[in-house]
This record gives C-alpha cells, sequence and structure tokens, in this order.
C-alpha cells in the first residue's frame, strides 16, 4: 500500500476516534493536517532558473508515483499540493477540482482547488498559500473564498473560527496567533524613524515557532507580515525594489545547501543588514564586514549582489 493510501486510511480513523462527520469540518480538518506536513520546494522558487522549473512542474502530475514521492519527502509545488488535495478528498466522497490557470504567457500557471459542498457552495482553497498560516498557527486566508481573485468569503471567517475551535485548532488560550501583529502595531506605529521601525518588526517577526517551516513557507509568512507594516514603496516583495529587500543566500554544507535570508534595509543613504537567526527565531542586524566574512566563508548570494555594498578585504 502507498503512503498517500495509508494517509487516508490514518485520517479517516482519527476522524472517526474523535467523532468528526460534519461535511465542512473534515475538509478543514484534512486542509490543516495536510498544511502541516509539507514544505515548498525552495529548488523550484527561487533557486530554479526557468527551465528547471519548466521541466519539475511537467514532472509534478495527478500519477499516484509522482503524488506518493511528495509524501515521502514532503516536498511539493502547488500543482502536485493541487493534486494531493484532489485525491484525499475524493476518497472522502467531496467534490472538489483542480484548477490550473489558464494564462497562456506563465509557463508554470499556478494551480489550487475549488471544492462544492453538499449544501451547495462552492468556493477556492489554495493550500500553498496557507502553508504558512497553518505553520505559524494563523488564520486560513486562502481558505473559503469565492476565487482567488476575490475577497468575498463563502466560508465566513466566523463559521470557519467556530470549526477551527472545535478542531483544537484554536482555543480561548490560543487564539490565531497572528493577532500578535496588534500588539506589534500597537508599539511600531509610535516609532517615528523608519530604520528603527524595520528594526523592531525583523527583531519580533515570528510570532510562532517557526523553527520546522521551510524555506520559502518562512519567507513568505515575513513577506505576509511586512506588507502588513509597510507601504508598498517601503516594501515591495514582486519587485525587490523598495526600501526594504530580500536577498535569498546559501551556504553549502557537506554538499548539502544550507538557505539564509538576507534583508537589507535601504534609507536615506544608511543601510542595515539583516541576516535570519533560526535558533532565535528573528532577524539580527550584523555590519559589513560581518557579511564579507559570510561571503569569504562560502556565502553565495542568488542571482544577485546586495546592492550600494562595495567588496572589501574579501577573497576572491
Amino acid at each position: 500500500m502507498n503512503n498517500l493510501d495509508k494517509y487516508i486510511i490514518e485520517k479517516k480513523e482519527e476522524l472517526l476516534n474523535k467523532k468528526i462527520t460534519n461535511e465542512l469540518e473534515i475538509i478543514k480538518y484534512i486542509y490543516i493536517d495536510l498544511g502541516k506536513r509539507f514544505s515548498f520546494n525552495e529548488k523550484f522558487i527561487p533557486f530554479g532558473n526557468s527551465k528547471f522549473k519548466q521541466n519539475l512542474y511537467k514532472y509534478h502530475s495527478k500519477n499516484i508515483s509522482d503524488l506518493n514521492e511528495c509524501m515521502d519527502t514532503n516536498i511539493v509545488i502547488c500543482k502536485s499540493l493541487s493534486y494531493i488535495l484532489e485525491y484525499v478528498f475524493k476518497s472522502f466522497n467531496i467534490d472538489i477540482q483542480t484548477i490550473i490557470d489558464s494564462l497562456d504567457h506563465i509557463s508554470c500557471p499556478h494551480v489550487y482547488n475549488f471544492i462544492k459542498i453538499s449544501d451547495g457552495r462552492k468556493f477556492c482553497v489554495d493550500l500553498q498559500e496557507d502553508i504558512n498560516a497553518i505553520q505559524t498557527h494563523s488564520f486560513t486566508n486562502s481558505f473559503g473564498f469565492e476565487s482567488p481573485f476575490s475577497n468575498k468569503l463563502i466560508v465566513t471567517r466566523k463559521e470557519q473560527e467556530i470549526i477551527d475551535r472545535k478542531l483544537g485548532y484554536i482555543t480561548n488560550d490560543n487564539y490565531y496567533s497572528d493577532d500578535y501583529l496588534y500588539l506589534l502595531h500597537s508599539i511600531s506605529d509610535g516609532i517615528e524613524d523608519f530604520r528603527e521601525k524595520v528594526k523592531f518588526i525583523l527583531e519580533n517577526i515570528d510570532y510562532s515557532n517557526t523553527d520546522k517551516m521551510g524555506y520559502i513557507d518562512r519567507q513568505w509568512h515575513h513577506k505576509n507580515v511586512l506588507e502588513k507594516f509597510f507601504n508598498q514603496k517601503e516594501f515591495d516583495y514582486q519587485s525587490n525594489s523598495g526600501k526594504i529587500r530580500i536577498y535569498d543566500g546559501f551556504i553549502d554544507v557537506d554538499s548539502e545547501r544550507k538557505y539564509i535570508n538576507f534583508i537589507l534595509v535601504m534609507d536615506k543613504g544608511e543601510i542595515d543588514i539583516y541576516i535570519y537567526d533560526e535558533n532565535n527565531s528573528n532577524y539580527l542586524k550584523i555590519d559589513v564586514e560581518e557579511y564579507f566574512n559570510y561571503l569569504n566563508n562560502g556565502l553565495k548570494i542568488h542571482n544577485s549582489k546586495l546592492p550600494y555594498i562595495k567588496r572589501k578585504n574579501s577573497k576572491e
């Protein structure tokens, strides 16, 4: 028996023992459970070139062998994750479709799911987008919408909160952890200096334990946090052209890549460099000499050099 079918049998037994029989509760239970399991493939984004991405995208299919490989490695892209969700939910007799964005100019279009439940409601779920929310114990912002391009919730937040509470995802003592952002706002809104405000956010960015998160899922989590505190001129993740810029780096350790996330902050001619510290789950400010020490010890900044920083005393 393959791992995917073993997973289904295990979840059916769990749901039976927990006496969860409501269709929408089953859907949310599996959605959250799978979200805890997977990491997005960092070799696809950002480290894969166009040809590699296209080949990897084509390789991920709905073939059971491909899906089982993802279950073995716990590494997915949107396409494989959507097909896994479809395979699992169909075993629960849930009406689900896998949708591939019909954008002709995109070689690797995004893939997600639509679900129709017995009361006639049809809604979109995008588990790739919710992995970082689930793994930081936040509200699932890509579950239950009319479409990926709509803010209209078909499954309302209140309805989801009731379900999440029943499933034990939230409790009175352990609510959605992204509510912590209100506390950060209450403090950061009083910090007038831009660089000091960024420093405060980066030093307190992880409000939940993220040590088991994949590299890209954690980066998207940080991207979501920064977008709540800074406007597009200050932080633009898509173009990476604002005052706050995210850079991907890695060091080869025993033939394995150890990925390191850097953030550069530029304001009024001043530059701050931050490196993500997995041990403390926050960003640490380093000086230029420390940055060059990383370069001298094998750090590679993917597809870019940090702008405005000239190499000094570095070993070529």
